[in-house]
């Protein structure tokens, strides 16, 4: 009987010892960094992605910036902390990959598939990228073979063909009344200053608007006489962003000014139009720029064709957005050990770099003689 209990203890044994080499820890790579949409991330995928991305950034801005470009600070959050060059990067390659996962996800939606052109040209790009010398550095830190180098290029591949499956779908038009431009000379009197406080915009005082009323007649007097629109600006500082174009529904003053703008026939100044903020004093310079016209329809077409993706992906999205939290949806001990370095290299280090290869070169020549 005692023999009998050994032998199932020690099957136990064996099979726990089993279960736990096919169950057990996952390697770093292997586990989840977050999950988005029902979509999971490894840790691999997102640090490949990171170094890509950071060397990229070195090459680009690392002479620049020097050693502390990964701490300097990019900008504030939401409750005002501060925001590194290296946050800045790492939250992109969430935000990217969400997107991506995402779109994967709906490939069929579109019945999008990876076309053997395309399977030839990844293969291609992931053999090039192994032999690249930033490729070999990426695969290296991240312990990424040419496999899993491949599943991210075919993933992107896939996410950008459903990006253009929806938007050709979505089959949006630009008009060429939606695509007019308009091109304007303004003088604009504000009736808004800054506190010096608080750095906010205020209202003037109703003395100070009757102010810049006034000087706005006589600007318009000036320009009456025959004095040009650009040294009457000058004249009074207001020569500070006076050209504009703009398309339909588009101008910076807004639609009071686009109407009193259309009045107006090719070198026509109008009167003192009041708007909200300030006094200002119109002359057209092109009712109709067929120029700038046909780049801004180009323009429009993409603003529109993404407002189309956009109203899709937030669809698709729409509950997992709800649930996500920037800080606690991520596996943030995991993604801390994602850390960027940068040592600059400067000309000093560059010329004694060179001069110790050339006594090094030389004193082997002189041996070898």
């Amino acid at each position: 009987m005692k023999k009998l209990a050994k032998k199932l203890l020690c099957l136990t044994a064996v099979l726990a010892l089993t279960l736990s080499l096919f169950t057990g820890c996952k390697s770093k790579n292997e586990k989840t960094l977050f999950e988005y949409a029902g979509q999971k991330v490894t840790f691999q995928e997102a640090h490949v992605y990171a170094r890509i991305m950071q060397y990229q950034a070195e090459a680009q801005y690392g002479a620049y910036f020097g050693d502390s470009m990964w701490s300097m600070q990019v900008g504030t959050d939401s409750k005002g902390k501060k925001i590194t060059m290296q946050k800045s990067v790492k939250d992109s390659v969430i935000s990217q990959l969400k997107q991506i996962k995402v779109l994967v996800a709906h490939a069929d939606d579109y019945n999008v598939k990876l076309t053997k052109a395309e399977k030839k040209q990844i293969k291609e790009s992931v053999n090039a990228f192994a032999k690249d010398e930033t490729g070999k550095k990426v695969m290296k830190k991240t312990e990424a073979d040419k496999d899993t180098i491949q599943k991210l290029y075919e993933e992107s591949t896939i996410a950008s063909k459903v990006m253009q499956a929806i938007t050709k779908k979505a089959n949006v038009t630009v008009s060429d009344d939606e695509a007019k431009t308009v091109k304007v000379y303004k003088l604009v009197f504000t009736t808004k200053t800054t506190d010096s406080k608080t750095g906010k915009e205020k209202d003037m005082t109703a003395a100070e608007k009757k102010d810049q009323l006034k000087k706005a007649k006589s600007a318009l007097k000036m320009i009456k006489k025959g004095q040009s629109v650009s040294s009457v600006a000058k004249k009074f500082s207001v020569n500070s962003d006076n050209e504009e174009s703009y398309t339909k529904g588009k101008s910076a003053l807004g639609d009071k000014f686009e109407t009193a703008a259309s009045k107006l026939k090719k070198n026509q100044v109008s009167g003192i139009v009041e708007l909200d903020d300030a006094y200002v004093i119109i002359k057209m310079l092109n009712p109709n720029d067929k120029t700038a016209a046909a780049t801004n329809k180009s323009t429009l077409l993409q603003e529109k064709q993404q407002a189309a993706y956009e109203k899709i992906y937030k669809k698709w999205t729409k509950s997992a957005d709800k649930d996500w939290d920037d800080t606690k949806s991520v596996d943030q001990d995991l993604w801390k050990e994602v850390k960027f370095k940068y040592k600059a290299t400067t000309a000093s280090t560059a010329a004694t770099s060179e001069s110790t290869t050339t006594a090094t070169s030389s004193s082997k020549t002189t041996k070898s003689k």
